[in-house]
C-alpha cells in the first residue's frame, strides 16, 4: 500500500451524485430491491478513468498492477451497506484488485490509503508485509484483506530479486555515465506508478542504512 491522493470528481459525478443517492435511499427506506443500473451507476466510464489515473492502474490495497489482465472493481472504502449515503461519494471511491475486492467485502477498519500514509503502519521484512507493532488497524487490514497470500508473496519476491539483480550490476558496473543511468533505473521502481513501490522503498532504505545505495 502506498498513499495515494484523490484528483478532481469527475463531471458526471458532479451532475448526478445527489440524485443518484436520493433514489437510492428512497429505495431502501421502503425496503424496495435496488435495480442493477441503479446500484452500479458509479461504473461510468469516466470515473472507471479517474480511479485508474489516481491508483495508477493499481489495487489501492495490494498494489498489484491489474489493468493489463483484468478490469479492476469500483470499490467503497467505506462498505455501501454500513453507510449507503456514501455509495457514489467520490472520497468512498477508489480501485481494487477482484481479490481484495472480494476478501474486503463489507468489513469496516480496512486502511484508507487515502486518510493515512500506510508507510507509518505497515513495514516489509523480505515479501511479507507486517503491522508496525502495536498497530491493531495494521494488522487487522493485513489479515482481512490476506496481504501475504501466496500468489502475492511469490510476486512481491520477484520485485525483490529484480531490484537486488539490479544492485548487483551497479556494483560491477565501471563506467560511472552506465552506473548512474542504472542507478537512476533502480529508483524509477519506487516511484508510485510502478508494481509494489511501497515494498520496493522499503527495500531501498535498508540498502541505504547498509551503504549499498547512495
Amino acid at each position: 500500500m502506498i498513499k495515494l491522493q484523490k484528483r478532481p470528481k469527475p463531471a458526471v459525478l458532479e451532475r448526478n451524485a445527489d440524485s443518484w443517492t436520493k433514489a437510492v435511499l428512497e429505495k431502501l427506506e421502503q425496503s424496495l430491491e435496488l435495480a442493477a443500473h441503479e446500484k452500479n451507476k458509479y461504473n461510468h466510464p469516466d470515473v472507471k478513468a479517474a480511479l485508474i489515473d489516481e491508483t495508477y492502474g493499481k489495487c489501492a490495497y495490494c498494489e498489484s498492477k491489474i489493468m493489463h489482465i483484468a478490469y479492476g472493481d469500483i470499490e467503497q472504502i467505506t462498505p455501501k451497506k454500513i453507510s449507503p449515503e456514501l455509495w457514489f461519494e467520490w472520497e468512498n471511491l477508489t480501485l481494487a484488485c477482484d481479490v481484495c475486492n472480494t476478501k474486503k467485502s463489507s468489513k469496516e477498519n480496512i486502511i484508507d490509503p487515502y486518510e493515512s500514509d500506510p508507510a507509518g503502519r505497515i513495514m516489509f521484512i523480505g515479501a511479507t508485509v507486517w503491522p508496525v507493532p502495536g498497530d491493531e488497524l495494521s494488522k487487522y487490514s493485513i489479515e482481512e484483506l490476506e496481504l501475504n497470500r501466496e500468489a502475492l508473496a511469490a510476486r512481491r519476491q520477484e520485485k525483490i530479486e529484480y531490484l537486488m539483480m539490479l544492485l548487483e550490476i551497479i556494483a560491477k558496473t565501471n563506467t560511472a555515465e552506465l552506473r548512474e543511468r542504472l542507478k537512476q533505473d533502480f529508483m524509477l521502481e519506487l516511484a508510485n506508478d510502478k508494481e509494489f513501490a511501497g515494498l520496493a522503498r522499503c527495500v531501498a532504505d535498508e540498502l541505504r542504512l547498509r551503504g549499498f545505495l547512495r
